[in-house]
């Protein structure tokens, strides 16, 4: 809507007064007899014995200005060329932190790190949970990896990936990498249900969403366990 206002300000205001500039005659042309050349041509190869005519001069702006469809057709193309100029590329800043994070492609020896820190911020969170949980749901979900990017499980899906390229049973491997996803994202979904709860008129405690969670996150850590089998990590 901002858009359109705006583009409403730039063409349409502007073109109608540039119009109406040359709809109106000027002062000192009202009482003169302004006919342009290519109606006096063809007017002339009607009727070439026609002597009032042929003594018609063109009106003064005739000359020096062009037609209403060539102002309007460069006034269109100027505003055109001008408009792009508003939108703004991305920063760099923006895109120097996605690099870093999810974007850019990791070596093995950076996924090992990485999975070894998600095993590490999952058994932080079991160890620490009744603790951690009192800080709120998005502090749960700040150590699975879901807000923030300070866990060590933001970005295990990629990690998982890059190890499984060298796996035996890579049908046991994807099985078991999309359980720790598919854990990750229950564990958040109830965090977030106790957030929501504290501010609802629902009747369901906070504490039975933070309980579900943790059933999740026990499984998260199971399936890691698993997987450090298949890939050598102990």
């Amino acid at each position: 809507m901002r858009l359109m206002n705006l583009l409403c300000n730039i063409c349409i205001i502007p073109l109608a007064a540039a119009c109406s500039a040359f709809t109106s005659p000027a002062p000192l042309l009202t009482k003169a007899r302004c006919v342009s050349p290519s109606k006096i041509k063809l007017h002339l190869q009607n009727n070439p014995s026609d002597v009032h005519v042929q003594s018609i001069e063109i009106a003064p702006y005739a000359k020096s200005y062009p037609d209403r469809r060539t102002l309007l057709k460069n006034f269109i193309s100027s505003t055109a060329l001008s408009i792009p100029i508003m939108y703004s590329q991305p920063s760099a800043a923006v895109m120097s932190v996605e690099s870093k994070s999810t974007l850019a492609p990791i070596t093995k020896s950076e996924a090992i790190d990485r999975f070894r820190a998600g095993r590490k911020s999952v058994q932080y969170l079991l160890d620490h949970y009744d603790e951690i949980c009192e800080g709120g749901g998005d502090n749960v979900r700040r150590y699975l990896g879901t807000v923030g990017v300070t866990s060590g499980l933001f970005g295990i899906g990629k990690a998982l990936k890059v190890l499984g390229e060298d796996v035996d049973d890579i049908v046991e491997y994807t099985e078991l990498a999309t359980e720790v996803e598919k854990t990750i994202q229950q564990a958040d979904g109830s965090a977030y249900m106790a957030i929501f709860v504290t501010t609802s008129s629902s009747s369901t405690p906070p504490a039975k969403y933070y309980k579900d969670a943790k059933v999740e996150i026990e499984r998260c850590a199971q399936t890691l366990d698993e997987l450090a089998l298949m890939i050598g990590l102990k």
